[in-house]
This record gives C-alpha cells, sequence and structure tokens, in this order.
C-alpha cells in the first residue's frame, strides 16, 4: 500500500512535503523584541522554537497595514528564494451549491492580475528566473508556493502578490480554467484510495462540511457561468484577506530585508472584512449540532466493485486532536496499530494470508479526526469471511490495547516522546526551498508561532497518559458501532444485490448497510479475546538513539575511493567491494547515508522470467526483514531493498550507532532470505498486484513505463512480467538464488555521514565476507538504451479500465552528451517548459497533466513531451506538440542576446543548487558511482563551459539536430471508449521530407516487439563523457 496520502487538490507542479528542522532544540529569539526593523515592520514578542544546530534565522511578524501575518527564514544555504501564502479558507468554506469553488478559486489566481494581467506572465518569469509554482487546497487551507532564483525574488514577490491584490477572473478563462479542473477530477477517478476515502466521508451527516465533495466539476461549479464567476468574487472577497494570510519567505537575504520585501509588496493586500477563521468544532458545539459523525452516521458497511487490488478500510472518527499536538496523541495510536513486529496486527493478518500491507492515515480537521486502517487485501481476505476475520482481529485489537496495564502504556508513550525530540534534534531540511516554504505556511496557518517547526514535525512536549488512555478506550468501547468499513473488491456487490446508492462524482455504484449484526453476534459469542487471536501489543522502542556523538572525519571534498576483496573471490573476473568513502560532508549530523549496488553477471538470462525472479527476490527479502527489523526502523533506521534491470539495490540511512548492523541484517536477508511457500505466496501476490493493478500508476506514468520497456534492454512490458509471475514455483527461485551465488555479484557501496573510514572499511569488509564470488565491473551487467534509429509509434488502451484520459508521450533521443552536449540540453528543456505548458495546457486545455522536459534515460539525454486529458484524442494530441516545437524553434531563432542572457542566468542559478539535506549530497555523489562516471567535478565543468557559452546559435544548432535526427519514440495510449481511433492508422507527424515512417506497434503487447531484431539494435554508449568536449 502507498504512503497515506494527502487529499488536496492541487496544479500539477508536484513537490514533495518534507518537515523543517536540524538538531538540538532551543529557542531562535530574533533580538529585543520592542526594536523595529527596518521599514518600520514591529516585529511579535514571540520567539520560534527551533533545533540548535539549526543555523537559520526566524523573525516573525504582523504587517501594521493589513494584519498579514510573516515569518522571514535566513538561510545562508537557500540554494534559490522561495514564498508562500496559506489562506485560511479551503474546501469547508465552499458554498453548498458550488462545490469546489475554493479549489476553482485557487488555480485562477495564476491566471493575470490588474497589474500583470497576461495569464501566462507568472509562469513565464519563474521559468526565466529559474524558478517552479504550485499550490492546493485542502479542506481548511490554501497554499500557494514558490521558489525562485535569488535574483528573481523582489520582482517574484510583486507578481505573487497581485494574486491577493487584484486578481482578474476573466469570464473568457474563468470558462476555460473549468475545464482543467473537470480534467483534474478525471485524473482522480480511478484512484482506489480517493474513492475509498470519499465513500467513507460522505457517510457524514450531510449537513456536515466533512461530507461534502471538494475537487470540483464544470457541473458542479455551473459550468462557469456569470452566477459561477459572481460567487468565485465573493468568495475571495469574503475569505482572502490580509488577516486570514499567512505569508513565509526563505531566503539567504536578511530577515530584515525580507521584512522590507513583505511590507513593500504585501503592505498593500486589503485588509477586507472577512470573518475570523472558522472552528467549526467549537461552531457545532454553540449550535448544539450533532458532530459529523453521530450514532446514525457510524457502523456502516460499504462495499462496491473495483478493477484494482481488493482493499478495506476502517474509519474511525473522533473529537477534534488538532489542539492536543503538543501530547501527541496520534503518534500514539499510529505506532500502535502501524507496529509491524511479531504479534502484530499486520504481521498477524499477513500470516493469516488475510492481507498484503496495512496502512494508516490520520485526517485533523476542526471539525473532526479522522482516523484509518487501510488494508490491502489478499482475494482470500476479500471474501467475506474474510472480511469478517479482518474486522474482527482489527476490533479486537483495540480491545487488547485498551487493556494495557498504565505502567505499559506509559512506558511505551514516554518512549515515543523521546524519540520524537531526537527526530526533531536531529532532522534535515527538505529537498527543497519550495517544499520548505510550503511546510512552514501551512504550519503557520495552524499553530502558534513558536511552535511552527516542533509542531508540523510532530514533537511530543508533554505526556498526558489519561488522554491516551481515554482515546483507546473510547475507539474500544464503541467497537464496531463507532466505525465505519468500507471494501472495494471484484463482486463485492453480487448480481443479485442492487445497489443502495450511487457517488455520482466518482461513478461508484455501491450497497450501505449497518455493519452485520451476525457478524457482532458471533465476534461476541466466541468469547476470543486477542490474545487468543495471536495478538501482542507493541514494546516499548527499544533502540532510541542516546550519548550521539559527531566525528569529524572527511575523504575531502570528494569521497575516496577504497577497495575490500574477498577472500574466496579469485580469477580473470574476480572483483573486490568497490566501497566509497566520504564521511562528514555538508551536514555534520549523528546520521550515515549509505547506497549499495549489487549487479548482476552478464552471464544471467536477460529474459522477463529473470526479471519476475529479481522482483520475487527483492519482495521475499523485504517480506522476511520486515519483522525484524521493525525495532530499528521505528528508532530512526531504514532500509530499502529493490530489484532493477541488471540487480539489485540496497539503501539505508539514519542514526549510526546501529546502521551498519541494520546494513548487514539486511544483505543477509537480500542474500539468503528463509522463506517457505507461505512466503513465497505473499510475495507473489504482492508482485502480480504491482503489475495488475493498473490503478496504481496515472495513464502518462504508465507511458513512461511502456518508453522503458521499449528501449532499455533489460525492461520488459506488464503482460510479459505477468505470464512468468504466474510460471514461477517455489523450486524455481532457490534455483535462481543458488545461481545468483554461483554466478556472482559486482558490489557498489557508498558511505556518507558520522561513519569513520575505518569502521566504512570493517563494513566493507564484513559485506565482502557475505558475497560468495565478487564480480569485476567488466563481467557485470549494465543497463543499455537502443537507439531509435527510425520513429516508432506506440498505439494501445488504456490499461485502467474504463478511465476516459488519454496519454500521449513523445520522446526525442539526444544521445549519451558530453558536458557541453549536457548544459545546452539543459537549457533546451528549462527553455521548453513554459511554452508546452502555456499552449496545451494554459490555452488548448488539453489536460490536467501536460509537461514539457529534458530528463536522463539511462545515460541517454531526451526531450519529452507528455499530456494526460480527455479533450483530445492522442493523434490530435501529438500533432499538437510538433506544433509547440516548431514553433519553439522559430521563437529559439529569434531570441536575442539578452533574452539569452537570462536564460544563462537561470541554469546558472541551478547548477549552483546547494544540497539541502545529507540524502541529497549522498544521492548526487552516487549517481556518479553508479553509473561508472566518476565525475564528481561536473557541475563545476559545467559552470566553466556555462559561462564560455556566448552565442545562441549554439542551442539554435543543438534543437535542429535533435529534430533532424528524430529519434522520436510515441506512445499513445487510447482512453475508454476511443477503439476506432486507437485502430485508425494516423498521417505522419515525423519532421522533414525524407523522413522514414515511423514502426508502427499497436496493442498491449506491442512493446515485446522491440526496437530492431533480437541481436540487430543498436546501443548508445553506456558512461557519459567527463569532459566538456567528448
Amino acid at each position: 500500500m502507498s504512503p497515506p496520502m494527502q487529499f488536496g487538490v492541487s496544479r500539477p507542479r508536484p513537490s514533495a512535503a518534507a518537515a523543517v528542522a536540524l538538531s538540538l532544540s532551543v529557542l531562535a529569539r530574533p533580538g529585543d523584541c520592542r526594536q523595529l526593523l527596518r521599514g518600520g515592520v514591529p516585529l511579535a514578542a514571540v520567539t520560534v522554537r527551533k533545533p540548535l544546530a539549526d543555523h537559520r534565522k526566524y523573525a516573525y511578524a504582523t504587517l501594521p497595514e493589513n494584519g498579514l501575518k510573516v515569518l522571514a527564514v535566513e538561510d545562508e544555504r537557500a540554494a534559490k528564494a522561495g514564498f508562500a501564502v496559506a489562506v485560511e479558507a479551503g474546501s469547508f468554506y465552499d458554498p453548498p451549491e458550488f462545490p469546489g469553488l475554493a479549489h476553482f478559486c485557487e488555480h485562477l489566481l495564476f491566471l493575470g492580475t490588474k497589474k500583470y494581467p497576461d495569464e501566462a506572465s507568472f509562469d513565464g518569469f519563474m521559468s526565466v528566473h529559474d524558478g517552479s509554482n504550485n499550490a492546493f487546497t485542502e479542506q481548511e487551507r490554501t497554499v500557494f508556493y514558490n521558489e525562485v532564483g535569488h535574483s528573481g525574488f523582489d520582482e517574484g514577490m510583486d507578481r505573487f502578490a497581485q494574486f491577493f491584490i487584484e486578481p482578474l477572473f476573466k469570464q473568457e478563462l474563468v470558462r476555460r480554467e473549468l475545464n482543467a479542473v473537470n480534467s483534474e477530477h478525471q485524473k482522480n477517478i480511478p484512484d482506489q484510495g480517493r474513492r475509498l476515502w470519499e465513500i467513507l466521508r460522505r457517510t457524514a451527516r450531510p449537513d456536515s462540511v466533512v461530507s461534502r465533495f471538494y475537487t470540483g466539476t464544470v457541473e458542479s461549479l455551473h459550468h462557469g457561468d456569470a452566477a459561477a464567476v459572481a460567487a468565485l468574487r465573493r468568495y475571495h472577497n469574503d475569505n482572502y484577506c490580509a488577516p486570514r494570510m499567512n505569508l513565509v519567505m526563505v531566503s539567504n537575504m536578511s530577515t530584515a530585508d525580507q521584512l522590507l520585501l513583505a511590507k513593500k509588496h504585501f503592505g498593500a493586500v486589503p485588509k477586507g472584512s472577512c470573518k475570523a477563521t472558522t472552528d467549526f468544532g467549537e461552531e457545532q458545539a454553540k449550535k448544539r449540532q450533532p458532530p459529523p459523525f453521530d450514532a446514525e452516521h457510524t457502523g456502516q458497511y460499504i462495499r462496491f466493485g473495483t478493477n484494482s487490488t481488493p482493499a478495506m478500510w476502517v474509519m474511525f472518527p473522533m473529537s477534534p486532536t488538532m489542539k492536543s499536538y503538543k501530547e501527541g496523541p496520534m503518534q500514539y495510536l499510529e505506532y500502535m496499530l502501524g507496529y509491524a513486529g511479531p504479534g502484530s496486527l499486520k504481521s498477524t493478518l499477513k500470516k493469516k494470508g488475510l492481507i498484503t500491507d496495512l496502512g494508516l492515515q490520520a485526517d485533523e480537521t476542526s471539525a473532526a479526526t479522522l482516523f484509518f486502517v487501510m488494508y490491502d487485501l489478499t482475494p482470500a481476505g476479500a471474501t467475506s469471511e474474510g472480511v469478517k476475520e479482518v474486522a474482527e482481529s482489527t476490533f479486537k485489537y483495540f480491545s487488547l490495547l485498551k487493556s494495557m496495564p498504565s505502567e505499559e502504556v506509559s512506558s511505551v508513550y514516554a518512549s515515543l516522546q523521546k524519540m520524537s525530540q531526537v527526530n526533531f534534534d536531529y532532522s534535515e531540511a527538505p529537498g527543497s526551498v519550495m517544499d520548505a516554504v510550503s511546510d512552514l505556511a501551512g504550519s503557520l496557518s495552524r499553530f502558534p508561532a513558536e511552535d511552527i517547526l516542533s509542531g508540523s514535525f510532530g514533537l511530543i512536549d508533554r505526556l498526558n497518559v489519561s488522554m491516551v488512555h481515554s482515546l483507546i478506550d473510547g475507539l474500544a468501547s464503541q467497537g464496531p458501532r463507532g466505525a465505519s468499513i468500507a471494501l472495494a473488491a471484484p463482486g463485492a456487490v453480487t448480481g443479485a444485490e442492487k445497489p443502495t446508492g450511487f457517488e455520482k462524482y466518482y461513478n461508484i455504484h455501491f450497497h450501505q448497510a449497518p455493519i452485520p449484526s451476525d457478524w457482532m453476534q458471533d465476534w461476541n459469542a466466541k468469547k476470543q479475546d486477542a490474545v487468543s487471536l495471536a495478538l501482542r501489543a507493541p514494546p516499548a522502542l527499544k533502540y532510541v538513539p542516546v550519548g550521539l556523538k559527531v566525528r569529524n572525519e572527511t575523504a575531502g571534498l570528494y569521497p575516496q575511493h577504497l577497495s575490500v576483496k574477498s577472500p574466496s573471490s579469485s580469477g580473470a573476473n574476480a572483483g573486490s567491494v568497490e566501497l566509497w568513502w566520504k564521511g562528514q560532508g555538508t551536514f555534520v549530523l549523528p546520521k550515515a547515508q549509505l547506497r549499495m549496488r549489487l549487479a548482476v553477471s552478464q552471464a544471467q538470462e536477460n529474459d522477463a522470467r529473470h526479471e519476475v525472479l529479481r522482483r520475487l527476490h527483492a519482495e521475499l527479502a523485504r517480506q522476511v526483514l520486515e519483522a525484524p527489523t521493525e525495532d530499528f526502523q521505528n528508532c530512526g533506521m531504514s532500509f530499502s531493498i529493490d530489484s532493477a534491470g541488471d540487480g539489485y539495490r540496497l539503501g539505508a540511512d539514519g542514526y549510526d550507532a546501529h546502521l551498519g548492523e541494520v546494513v548487514l541484517q539486511a544483505l543477509d536477508g537480500m542474500l539468503s532470505p528463509t522463506f517457505g511457500a507461505e512466503e513465497l505466496a505473499r510475495a507473489t501476490r504482492q508482485v502480480t498486484d504491482d503489475l495488475a493493478d493498473t490503478t496504481r500508476k496515472a495513464p502518462y506514468q504508465l507511458a513512461m513505463d511502456v518508453v522503458g520497456s521499449l528501449t532499455t534492454d533489460d525492461k520488459f512490458d506488464r503482460e510479459q512480467l505477468l505470464a512468468e509471475v504466474a510460471k514461477v514455483d517455489e523450486q524455481q527461485v532457490k534455483a535462481y538464488l543458488a545461481s545468483l551465488k554461483k554466478e556472482g555479484l559486482r558490489v557498489q557501496l557508498l558511505v556518507v555521514g558520522n561513519m569513520g573510514k575505518a569502521s566504512a572499511e570493517d563494513l566493507g569488509a564484513k559485506v565482502a565476507g557475505r558475497v560468495d564470488r565478487l564480480l569485476s565491473a567488466d563481467a557485470s551487467r549494465k543497463a543499455r538504451v537502443v537507439v531509435a534509429d527510425r520513429p516508432v509509434e506506440v498505439r494501445m488502451r488504456n490499461p485502467i479500465a474504463g478511465d476516459a484520459n488519454h496519454a500521449t508521450l513523445n520522446s526525442y533521443q539526444y544521445g549519451v552528451p558530453d558536458v557541453s552536449e549536457r548544459v545546452r540540453m539543459m537549457l533546451l528543456g528549462k527553455m521548453v517548459e513554459n511554452p508546452v505548458y502555456d499552449t496545451l495546457r494554459t490555452k488548448k486545455q488539453l489536460g490536467y497533466i501536460v509537461f514539457g522536459f529534458v530528463t536522463e534515460h539511462v545515460d541517454v539525454l531526451e526531450l519529452r513531451v507528455l499530456v494526460q486529458g480527455d479533450k483530445e484524442l492522442p493523434d490530435s494530441v501529438d500533432t499538437d506538440i510538433e506544433g509547440v516545437l516548431q514553433q519553439f524553434g522559430a521563437d529559439l531563432r529569434n531570441m536575442s542576446l539578452a533574452q539569452f542572457s537570462k536564460w544563462k542566468s537561470s541554469i546558472r542559478s541551478g547548477l549552483n543548487h546547494k544540497d539541502q539535506n545529507m540524502g541529497q549530497e549522498a544521492d548526487r555523489y552516487w549517481s556518479q558511482i553508479a553509473n561508472d562516471g566518476h565525475c564528481f567535478n561536473r557541475k563545476e565543468l559545467a559552470l566553466q563551459y556555462l559561462e564560455e557559452l556566448s552565442n545562441p546559435k549554439d542551442i539554435i544548432g543543438m534543437f535542429e539536430l535533435l529534430r533532424r535526427r528524430n529519434r522520436k519514440v510515441s506512445v499513445k495510449m487510447f482512453g475508454a471508449n476511443a477503439d476506432a481511433a486507437l485502430l485508425a492508422r494516423p498521417a505522419s507527424t515525423t519532421t522533414g521530407s525524407q523522413a522514414p515512417q515511423p514502426l508502427l506497434l499497436v496493442g498491449a503487447n506491442a512493446t515485446r516487439k522491440r526496437l530492431g531484431g533480437k541481436g540487430s539494435a543498436s546501443f548508445y554508449p553506456t558512461a557519459a563523457a567527463c569532459s566538456i568536449f567528448a
């Protein structure tokens, strides 16, 4: 099961959310709070609580002109400047007659203001200044967040402030952008997690804000008519007032100068006459209204059919817990229910063959807290008896937690508090400034200023044993009557049954009734308690780090290559553990990051069967290691094991005290997994579900998988892999593992962080001792990319059943670059982003998902354009893409030196990006180790060439070469009810009068044909040049 989802709705500029903080807790004192900073912005008399080693400076203020709250963060390491606004209004504030209006308003603010009326001006400015932007709408807040090169900070702030000063809401743009909102909703419809979440929320009282649909559709927003525009303006006036806005800035500028910018640009945001932010729980109490989920709206069992993996969610509604963030009741509940060690709910149900995974999600709002226990079910678990047993175990487990003695509760709770303190003390920054300002702005709208770091992080400040006792007691005492269950499974509603309801926005025909009384009678009659069901409560955390020390050993600027041989490896192809040790780098913390690549022998067959065996092997390792390593993983250490076309990847990170032990335990579990028929059945089920459940990915992601299987020599298509999974048995897996030991593995290992050279060498020696045969680089496999020596077109159905979305992905191969070519392709990628987005997404409204970018596929650079939506068929979209690229080429030829200089500055900003955390630093080194390039100074070489690059003709020539080569691979996925268009042969869209006709591949199995016959395909080189000119 995927991690808990954030069900906000947003523009298609994705970025990962992460916590913000660094090292031991102190208070960040902004100086004498009685003084005024320059510009007359008074500092508020508060201190921001922050970790001790957090090098950043914070200043919190309220603009006297309008009451807008401001947080300025001075960060000398900031890769870019960032700024965000959280508006204290979201979908709970939608007028009932306009579901999705808050989200629609979020979209429209990007499309022109009185000062900057051009709808593309904001995106265009951000793009040319190495910037990005996004926004999302939650239930009680809407967050707009951005990052931009430092040179664009001042003007970027001005342009951004206009969103909140005087947006245009042009009628013609309202109707056009409504298509994007509708397309976003269409994208969400196949998502099973969202369907389950929506169907359970709708069990709330109909008059409650909790039950509302809030993405928006063409119909729910009245086709963007005059009434909708009037409602938009009212919504903006009623909610977008300065006192309900929270501005956050992060920059290398001083906090004083940042506050000056805030006053300069946001001081003009109207104060307005908005009401105070609503506390929906308090409002219910004042009006003496029942809670969203009273006795009449719980105890429900909802069933509906699905084409996805069977899943069951159990929802436990509770009174709001947001204000109890210092006590961390949700952290306690999540640990107790999510524990995966021996005797846990998760491990017990897995052993019974009822589930493949268990996940948790807590949705906290002022109206209610909704706690979800989310199960991925096996076919046995999806039967009526299976669902009954999973539900019984869940409720009995709560009874077990209720029966825990107070001293045990206190012990577990205290260990969680200690761990939360350690994690806060040594937490790291998110991967981008954009993520940082997004998180901080959301926190500023939720927590007092002094708690914006600790509150969002989940630091447990004080123990309240009676609170967690009361929480568990309430859930256990209410049992099934206080919860609701939703089941999504094939055949969940039988033909003899009539659906009792229809969810119109997600097109779900469902059956809803009270949880069967005979189930509850049976559960009570059995007199089985949790112990008799083999369930045990989790222990207190065992490995909370203490006495952490930071070592100052370092290899210097780049990792040092060390070689560790194994006594058992000999012969012509014998290798060693290729150990690279960096030691301390930019981030001096008591943590380390480890990366390991285990490449298989070239002698191993390169076919779909062996890829399946590698996937099963990796899944088996994860399965058998889950329970034994759970206590480590709950204490700040983690590992991952994944299969790849050329072998395996093992990663680990966390506090260094036990990290080596975790790595070796993971390696042992991978090299020699102990398993039988039961474990293999679970692994086979998981691999099958991952391949068969196409709803786990969006159509455009499935299209990218097709490009990978078509053009990479060690990738195979989904149908081939599914066919092979069905054939594999236990003896074949064991024979494969035996052959793996005999044939050997190439091992590359990187150690970054708080692990000294001697410790790293010792770890390398222990790794070498565990691998029976170590291979050299020449004897191991490496992925290769096929040269598309003629255009290729794949035409196939969207494999997500019933999904109306089409996906079109055009990939244009350039080749393996030297540093100069890489820089020029980076420039092209940056330049093409906005024309693609502005033309295909904003103007033509072809879909919600639209991107143009340059990416690295193994070692090959490719220009890619992708579009997902249901407005136009893929053949028309392909024509549109070619038209955009043709116009882009014309614009390139007319580019002035001044424009070229701006684009160079944008790329310079990107190249000067500083690592934001230890993981990024490790990944940067690892990319050069795993590909055998060892070009650790590539950034410096790129900057050197960029300074020498002075003629736009060099970029024009690069683009013309890319187009002239015409190594185009196009994947066209046709949505539901488009078979006639799928089977029609399109007119060629290849460029040039002498261009060869595309190789046309049709159908789900088209990629089995590959490019060129066996042995006849040509491949790109497997290593990029570490020089400016090759």
